[in-house]
């Protein structure tokens, strides 16, 4: 499983550099180096912000512990952000949720762990996706989209809306669909039977969260919005300072977009070639230009990369 794991991102990422080049060589190496020039010190604002995103996503976590395994905020953040410096890299948080694991060593027990990221990762999926509905409704609503582009942005309301949908119905009827999967298994190995009781576990853990913790849940779902909103701002701050003045309206599209790409190509290393394509084509298409997009897309990248050397520190250290 690793191995294929290496594979994928091995792929995805020279898939993603080709894009890459590509696209900065479309766009104009020269323009693009002019905007980043004029960004100047104005990266560190963007850093600034960037921080409140993985601070409340840390704030997030801790919330959704047991009570009688709380772990100091610090060493939860170095844990977060270690996770995010591999999951970056590779395939998203298929490494990264483990690896934050790992980095707290014994500090919080495997189960526990796995439980309070799922919560996490429940709430964020949910509100990643009403951010995408609605960046996708105010989209058509504002601009006049091609066909094919209409025809995706409908498309990913769509699929939205449905995962809304399917996680509302699963946390309200407490399916446990892994676990059952699991036990039908479980007559043909007794190592399945065990994991099956563990995922049943988690997964009543998860459904009391919700059930039983409301003021828990209403403070990592303002994490969360915290988060996207950090989001919009980071991009507007971004393309205001690389010369693409920008509205907040259109800078909250340009973060439900980005969401929808996030999600969409998780698999590919530091989104690579995803990013600038997918930004350049939507500035294109709003009347900014393929360059303004590219720019802001590379900018993100610089912001990653930094965060991922931090990450990379901590996880030396753990």
């Amino acid at each position: 499983m690793k191995g294929r794991v290496r594979i994928l991102a091995f792929i995805s990422f020279l898939i993603g550099s080709v894009v890459f080049i590509w696209v900065v060589k479309r766009a104009g190496p020269l323009d693009l180096l002019a905007r980043l020039r004029a960004l100047g010190w104005g990266f560190l604002l963007v850093l600034a912000i960037s921080s409140i995103r993985y601070i409340v996503q840390t704030l997030a976590w801790r919330r959704c512990l047991p009570a009688e395994q709380q772990i100091r905020l610090g060493a939860l953040f170095r844990a977060r952000l270690a996770g995010e410096a591999l999951g970056d890299l590779t395939v998203g948080p298929v490494v990264a949720d483990p690896v934050r694991l790992v980095a707290l060593g014994g500090d919080l027990s495997l189960s526990s762990g796995i439980a309070s990221l799922t919560v996490v990762n429940v709430v964020y999926g949910v509100s990643s996706c009403v951010l995408v509905v609605t960046g996708c409704i105010a989209l058509l609503a504002s601009f006049a989209l091609s066909e094919s582009l209409r025809s995706t942005v409908l498309l990913s309301i769509v699929i939205a809306t449905a995962l809304i949908g399917t996680c509302v119905l699963a946390v309200s009827r407490r399916w446990r669909m892994l676990s059952a999967a699991l036990s039908a298994c479980s007559r043909f190995s007794k190592s399945i039977a065990s994991k099956a009781q563990a995922v049943r576990d988690i997964e009543e853990y998860v459904y009391d969260f919700f059930a039983r913790r409301p003021g828990d849940f209403l403070f990592v779902a303002v994490c969360e919005t915290i988060f996207h909103l950090a989001g919009i701002a980071e991009i507007y701050v971004a393309m205001s300072l690389t010369g693409s003045h920008v509205s907040l309206p259109t800078a909250f599209i340009f973060e439900s977009v980005n969401r929808a790409i996030n999600i969409a190509f998780v698999f590919v290393p530091a989104l690579i070639g995803v990013d600038e394509a997918a930004t350049g084509l939507l500035t294109d298409v709003l009347g900014l230009g393929a360059t303004a997009g590219v720019a802001l897309a590379i900018v993100r990248k610089l912001r990653m990369f930094f965060w991922i050397g931090v990450g990379l520190s901590f996880l030396a250290r753990a």
